[in-house]
């Protein structure tokens, strides 16, 4: 086996073993984490049950030697939301092989909302990412579950339906959460966007 093959492969075994690692946590940051922007205040969130608030930093430091070592992008081959994406996509071309191409004028409107839902998220970083909810722990996940969405606010259904929606799109246009909703998707673009201006800036 060639090196390119094992890279190959070993990415893959990657991707989606974190996948299945992370999904208990994906549930849980979906339907209940009570912040606006999940994974910035773990330490001290009142779900205990959540994994990303006791092996967050485990994982991040998992990524990021992952990614240096094999010159891997999170987005597509680490973020579990990202291979959600992919996986929703697939499930759907199973189905149907027709793709839907986005026209111009809609390309841009998604990419506008993209910087709205980011300029919010900023706004909300810079307010402490405020709790709009305490969710109630219990012995079980879906009580647990029920509880949150009887104590939950407008905010929290704001944001449980502009993910919902966002992985729903992911069935028509691929990836469409991680390119014109996620968070921490626009703030790498503009980061690599960055780092390519100084390269050509200074001629790296």
């Amino acid at each position: 086996m060639d090196f390119k093959k094992f890279k190959r492969i070993l990415s893959l075994i990657v991707k989606y073993g974190v996948f299945i690692v992370a999904f208990p946590t994906l549930a849980i940051v979906i339907l209940r984490c009570p912040y606006i922007v999940p994974f910035l205040a773990c330490d001290m969130c009142p779900v205990v049950d959540c994994p990303s608030k006791y092996h967050r930093r485990e994982f991040v430091a998992f990524a990021i030697g992952y990614i240096a070592l094999f010159r891997k992008d999170f987005c597509g081959w680490v973020c579990p939301y990202g291979t959600l994406n992919d996986i929703i996509y697939k499930i759907k071309r199973k189905f149907s092989k027709n793709t839907f191409k986005i026209p111009l004028e809609l390309r841009l409107s998604f990419n506008f909302l993209k910087y709205v839902v980011f300029f919010f998220i900023i706004i909300a970083i810079l307010n402490g990412n405020p709790r709009y909810y305490i969710p109630i722990h219990t012995s079980t996940l879906m009580t647990s579950i029920k509880l949150a969405f009887m104590t939950a606010g407008s905010a929290y259904y704001a944001r449980l339906l502009l993910i919902l929606v966002g992985l729903s799109l992911a069935i028509v246009v691929p990836r469409f959460w991680c390119r014109f909703l996620c968070p921490y998707g626009t703030a790498f673009q503009l980061i690599k966007k960055g780092v390519r201006k100084v390269k050509n800036e200074f001629k790296i």
